[in-house]
C-alpha cells in the first residue's frame, strides 16, 4: 500500500468512527452536555467537519464547501456556543458533514500520489504540511474527538467502542447500514 492509498483508508477509518459514534442517538442526546463547560456532540460534528473543509477543501482543492458565516463558530478556539443558540438543524448539520465528506474524499482519490508529499497548493498561510500530514493531522483529531463522543454518550447510559473498521470491507459494509439507518430516520432529527 502506497502512502496514498494509506492516507486516505487512514482517514476514512476514523470518519467512519465518529459516523459510527453518532448511530442510533435522538437529537436531544446530541445537544447533551456533561457539564455546562463542555461541548455536546452537535457542536464536535460541526468542529469536525469545518476542520475536515478547511484543510481539505480550502487548502488543497482550493475551494470549500462550509462557507457560510454559520460555520465560524466551529473554530478552533471560538468562543463556546450556548446549545440553545446551535445554528443549524441536527439533518442540515450530518447532511453537511457528509457533504464535506464526499467532497473530500472525491478530491483525495483523485489527487497524484506524489502530490500527498507536497505542501498543498492553495495553501495561504504558513502551513508547512503535506497533504499526506493534513491528513494525519484531521484523523488524529476525529479519533480524539470520537472518544469525547463516546464519554458523553457513557453519561447517556449508552455505550459502545470505537476504532472499529480496520478493514475496508467491514467498514463499507457497516457505512451501508449507518446511511440506510441515516436516511430511515433523518426526519426524526428535524
Amino acid at each position: 500500500m502506497g502512502l496514498k492509498e494509506f492516507a486516505i483508508d487512514t482517514l476514512d477509518i476514523a470518519e467512519w468512527n465518529v459516523l459510527r459514534a453518532i448511530m442510533r442517538l435522538k437529537p436531544a442526546d446530541l445537544e447533551y452536555q456533561l457539564t455546562p463547560e463542555l461541548n455536546p456532540i452537535q457542536w464536535i460534528l460541526g468542529h469536525l467537519a469545518y476542520q475536515m473543509d478547511r484543510l481539505i477543501n480550502h487548502l488543497c482543492k482550493g475551494e470549500g464547501v462550509l462557507e457560510s458565516e454559520v460555520w465560524k463558530p466551529f473554530a478552533t478556539g471560538s468562543k463556546k456556543m450556548d446549545p440553545k443558540d446551535f445554528p443549524l438543524s441536527h439533518i442540515d448539520l450530518i447532511d453537511s458533514i457528509l457533504e464535506v465528506s464526499r467532497s473530500c474524499f472525491e478530491y483525495l482519490h483523485s489527487l497524484p500520489g506524489e502530490k500527498f508529499n507536497e505542501v498543498p497548493e492553495h495553501n495561504t498561510g504558513s502551513n508547512t504540511e503535506t497533504v499526506a500530514e493534513l491528513i494525519q493531522r484531521i484523523s488524529l483529531h476525529f479519533l480524539g474527538h470520537t472518544g469525547q463522543i463516546y464519554w458523553i454518550k457513557r453519561g447517556l447510559g449508552k455505550g459502545g467502542y470505537f476504532v472499529t473498521g480496520v478493514k475496508k470491507k467491514q467498514r463499507a459494509d457497516s457505512r451501508a447500514k449507518w446511511l440506510k439507518w441515516w436516511n430511515e430516520n433523518k426526519e426524526k432529527f428535524a
